[in-house]
């Protein structure tokens, strides 16, 4: 049976909110509002502006009204994430509003619509997450340690991260270590980590080539991704012309099982 009357959605704090600072969520089981400020962790190596690095509050704002609808003993997981983004957010210190509304639920999951505004009210991204009830024990949240001298110390969204290009190459890919601090309330890597990683490789892959910036990224998680191993994200160049490329990214867990696909849309300016 689901949930009738929501004053609000269940949030449960953890070592990724802490370490992108974002806010407790408020609203209910229809709507979601968050926040989350800026700063220079939310940039590449190259000094400019992650968009990828927004992925944690979209999912967390479209994903927690619809948590809030889920049965007795059950919780909810992303299976779909797409962001659109229509600008660079600030890195001034200034701070991103989000809010959501919930499209549709149903007794296995839901869908809901989002957008991240800066604080001039101007769109920076819209995105959209489907979400699939699945069954859990009662879950809590904690935050590691170590997490507000990472956030202090983190000059960039790879130092934030602690992730690292593969061989020395940013066109090979992104691979993150093991960290409590990634993990959502059930343990596995948190679903806007890993579309934040996903669209680094992606970005990364035809950066170096051109001024291009990500408009896009559409994620699927196929299987969970374990915040007990590294993950590796492969990018493969689908297509790259002077104005536009696509790539493709696959996550995949330490035995290179596929955990996520998502497919990175980049144009030049």
């Amino acid at each position: 049976m689901m949930i009738e009357n929501i004053t609000a959605p269940p949030f449960i704090a953890t070592g990724v909110e802490a370490l992108f600072q974002v806010a407790p969520m408020t609203g209910d089981g229809t709507h979601g509002r968050s926040e989350m400020p800026t700063g220079p962790w939310l940039s590449d190596q190259r000094g400019l502006p992650c968009r990828g690095a927004l992925g944690v509050l979209m999912d967390d704002v479209t994903g927690y009204p619809i948590t809030a609808r889920c049965p007795a003993g059950h919780w909810s997981v992303t299976t779909k994430l797409h962001i659109d983004f229509t600008r660079n957010p600030p890195l001034d210190g200034s701070i991103l509003q989000a809010d959501s509304q919930v499209v549709t639920t149903d007794p296995v999951g839901g869908l809901a619509s989002g957008r991240i505004v800066d604080e001039s009210g101007r769109v920076v991204a819209l995105g959209s997450a489907r979400l699939r009830f699945v069954a859990a024990a009662a879950l809590s949240g904690s935050v590691p340690d170590d997490v507000t001298c990472s956030r202090a110390n983190a000059s960039s969204i790879i130092e934030l991260l602690g992730a690292h290009h593969r061989r020395d190459n940013a066109g090979a890919g992104l691979e993150l270590d093991p960290s409590d601090s990634l993990c959502n309330p059930l343990g596995n890597v948190h679903g806007g980590v890993l579309l934040c990683a996903s669209e680094i490789a992606g970005h990364s892959a035809v950066a170096p080539h051109a001024d291009f910036q990500t408009t896009s990224i559409a994620m699927t998680f196929v299987r969970p991704s374990p915040g007990t191993e590294p993950i590796t994200f492969a990018p493969r160049v689908v297509y790259r012309g002077r104005s536009l490329a696509v790539v493709q990214v696959v996550g995949r867990n330490q035995t290179g099982k596929t955990c996520t696909t998502a497919t990175v849309t980049c144009h030049r300016p």
